[in-house]
């Protein structure tokens, strides 16, 4: 009871401190920071307020590594990008994917869900950093976030898409949505695909920030293979079921070695 009562207050210190960092970031930091660029190209504030954010993203997966929440350090993750603009997509497992990739490449635009641009807290962070704001559920619905997201790759920025349109299920996945890989197809970005997991799974959707696994959650991101503009056709809807499955595939090899794994330490050793 100790132990939990002690997690909970680590994890409610962590994201009180992610919000507190996220307003003055909001509110202060990133108008200031934005001042002296006033009379530049629009992206050069952008990219200044995204390398901040990113900064302060390390800042708070720092803070959750610190009281062993989570064992995860951005600077050990290094990604292989191809050359000009392109689509990353992402399973979305956790509650802190989007800090979690953003700390590690934080110029690149994501699209995120109404309710957060609407936020006090966050929603200046969002637009002062470029990032498109999305629809309903599926984040990309709406032929208008459609288009903006067109608008960006043909600016030669990149895109950061969880084809699920929202947190995964519990120890599954859902239902990839085609308009990410429209956005592929109509400009030929490459999609660049990023697996994540989490052991044990925490931070679930559905789950309280407070429910929290008895041991540190060990935390990954690994690039998958690049996928130029064709080698999944030219259908979205193809795309979509393609890539769903190669992720079903890498996460039930997953969930097989971390079972296989977390049997092997319950069991007796030999004499015991």
């Amino acid at each position: 009871m100790m132990k939990a009562l002690a997690l909970a207050t680590a994890s409610g210190a962590c994201f009180f401190f992610f919000w507190l960092c996220s307003f003055a970031l909001s509110w202060l930091v990133l108008p200031l920071a934005r001042l002296p660029l006033r009379h530049r190209p629009v992206m050069d504030a952008i990219h200044r307020c995204q390398d901040i954010v990113g900064r302060g993203f390390r800042l708070f997966l720092a803070s959750m590594r610190a009281v062993r929440l989570m064992d995860y350090e951005p600077r050990n993750v290094v990604f292989d990008l191809p050359d000009g603009p392109f689509v990353m997509i992402a399973n979305h497992p956790t509650l802190v994917d989007v800090t979690a990739v953003m700390a590690v490449y934080p110029r690149i635009c994501c699209v995120a869900k109404t309710g957060l641009f609407s936020s006090p807290l966050v929603g200046r962070l969002l637009r002062y950093s470029g990032h498109i704001e999305g629809g309903g559920p599926g984040v990309m619905e709406g032929a208008a976030v459609m288009q903006q997201a067109l608008d960006r790759i043909a600016m030669g920025e990149s895109l950061l898409i969880f084809p699920e349109g929202t947190r995964s299920p519990a120890f599954g996945l859902g239902r990839f949505k085609p308009g990410v890989f429209e956005i592929s197809l109509r400009t030929g970005a490459p999609v660049v695909p990023l697996l994540i997991t989490c052991d044990p799974p925490t931070l679930l959707r559905g789950q309280s920030w407070y429910a929290l696994p008895k041991r540190t959650a060990a935390y990954r991101i690994t690039q998958l293979s690049t996928a130029p503009t064709g080698t999944f056709g030219s259908d979205a809807q193809a795309a979509a079921a393609h890539f769903q499955a190669l992720y079903q595939v890498k996460l039930e090899a997953w969930w097989a070695r971390i079972s296989t794994t977390a049997a092997t330490l319950a069991s007796p050793s030999p004499g015991a």
